[in-house]
């Protein structure tokens, strides 16, 4: 048993495992939202389905859309295999932490900064994000690592192994280029360093070798820059997603004591006579994405999301682990790490609600189909009007049918023109309900999912109910939920 908790990997195992079992805490409970429908939509299609659609949206996503094919080929699709590859992820992840921090410091290092990593709120919303945004935390690390141990080798090896990891990485999510450039600021800042002077041009050689093979990625992302047209300009609300939102999600006092021990922790970083690398590698990797993000986004198009800094996830953990082992005596890092803990809680909690997720509503909505439709009778036939959805004008209500498909196996899709899988796009095609009346024929219920009015869509109630009165339909029944309403018509009958 001593050995066993001596061997190197048993401390990144154990922190891994404490990660992956805090995102996996009530997974599915919150309803699938836009972006994760968004996977279900593409990593559902055959691979030449999906190459097709990357070939005219979400080229940026291919390899993660890919990877989760695979996924549900193999355990199925459902919306705790939408988001269990998330948690494995910062599982993960949180292991390669502790790998990095003793690469700095001590397994102690190493053990506390995985910790902290598990628990920050950016982390534990990424463990239960149907998106890449876990995985890109892995690669961070992972790249970082890499580069470390490049920089301390003699080794050609290491050099053609990071290459290789620079190209895996922007494949798997364009922005953790900002990490390549958070390295390339290591090398200029240590190049005083005589040890060093030859260390620039191996990594020169092994990022232009994978910018080379990227060109032709890099030249299809440039055709879909329309794709971040929702991100919005530096506002007023710039300064809480940078100091909050980015890291620590919607948790204003766990970022009040996080950004304490990060500043804290950069001090020491400075201060330390350990290493001077631990503060040339840890602090661009900490700051350099969100800075290069804020003066793209000021100066030239707006690229800064918060969520596109979870890529920072692992060294905001790092810093904030220098200073609580740096805290005397001892055990008051321990009580950080409870203090941090008692704050990370809340936060758990409210992602894991419903309803958590841009109020998405989807799941109560595709219960209440499954319901009606068991009451309807297994001989009846039913069709779906998809009507707008809130907040997202190019899609429609389809959306609960890619996250929720089950209910609506059978179903007539009345006003589809063209399908996404068709058309090599993200969301399908529709006509007015006018010009395919003639779908009704054969139906003997339909429902109408539809959202409320707004800038972005309108309530298609009213009209709906005119034109299927006029071709024989009545309104039965009507549900409301958060930002959805469900309508059911049934055809009428001679007494009517």
């Amino acid at each position: 048993m001593r050995r066993l908790l001596r061997h190197p990997a048993t401390a990144p195992v154990l922190v891994g495992i404490v990660a992956l079992s805090l995102s996996l805490i009530a997974a599915g409970v919150p309803s699938i939202w836009y972006d994760e429908a968004a996977t279900a939509s593409s990593a559902n299609r055959s691979l030449a389905e999906l190459w097709r659609q990357i070939h005219t949206v979400d080229a940026v996503h291919g390899i993660y859309y890919a990877t989760m094919h695979l996924v549900f080929e193999v355990f199925g699709y459902s919306p705790f295999t939408l988001r269990a590859p998330s948690a494995v992820a910062i599982g993960v992840a949180a292991s390669f932490t502790v790998v990095l921090g003793r690469q700095f410091g001590t397994t102690r290092l190493g053990v506390i900064a995985g910790l902290v990593f598990a628990i920050l709120p950016r982390t534990t919303w990424a463990g239960i994000e149907g998106r890449s945004y876990a995985a890109t935390a892995v690669a961070a690390v992972v790249l970082t690592i890499v580069f470390v141990h490049a920089t301390r080798s003699s080794r050609r090896a290491w050099w053609i192994l990071y290459g290789v990891g620079v190209l895996v990485s922007i494949l798997l999510f364009l922005y953790l280029a900002l990490v390549v450039l958070a390295h390339a600021v290591t090398v200029l800042i240590l190049l005083r360093h005589p040890a060093w002077r030859g260390v620039w041009k191996r990594w020169l050689l092994a990022t232009v070798a994978a910018g080379v093979v990227l060109v032709p990625f890099g030249l299809l992302i440039l055709g879909q820059t329309r794709q971040i047209e929702w991100i919005p300009p530096i506002g007023l609300r710039t300064f809480s997603d940078v100091f909050v939102s980015q890291w620590f999600f919607t948790s204003y006092p766990f970022a009040a004591v996080a950004w304490v021990g990060l500043l804290a922790g950069i001090v020491f970083v400075l201060r330390s006579r350990r290493s001077d690398s631990r503060a040339a590698v840890l602090l661009p990797a900490l700051l350099v994405p969100t800075a290069t993000l804020l003066l793209i986004t000021l100066f030239a198009i707006p690229m800064y999301s918060p969520r596109y800094l979870t890529i920072c996830l692992p060294f905001v953990g790092l810093v904030i682990a220098v200073a609580l082992t740096a805290l005397r005596p001892r055990f008051l890092a321990l009580v950080a790490i409870a203090v941090l803990v008692a704050l990370a809680v809340p936060q758990i909690i409210i992602q894991r609600q419903p309803e958590v997720k841009d109020h998405s509503s989807w799941a109560e909505v595709a219960g209440l189909i499954a319901e009606q439709r068991a009451l309807d009778g297994p001989a009846a036939h039913t069709g779906i009007i998809y009507g707008p959805t809130q907040r997202h004008p190019k899609s429609s209500s389809q959306l609960i049918e890619y996250a929720y498909p089950e209910p609506f196996v059978g179903t007539v899709d009345v006003t589809v023109e063209t399908t996404a899988v068709a058309g090599g796009t993200l969301w399908e095609k529709r006509m007015p309900l006018y010009q395919s009346l003639d779908r009704l024929d054969d139906l003997d219920t339909v429902y109408l999912l539809t959202s409320f009015s707004n800038f972005f869509s309108s309530d298609r109630r009213a009209a709906t109910t005119v034109q299927l009165t006029a071709a024989g339909w009545h309104l039965d029944e009507s549900w409301t939920f958060t930002r959805v309403h469900v309508l059911k018509y049934t055809r009428d009958t001679p007494d009517d």
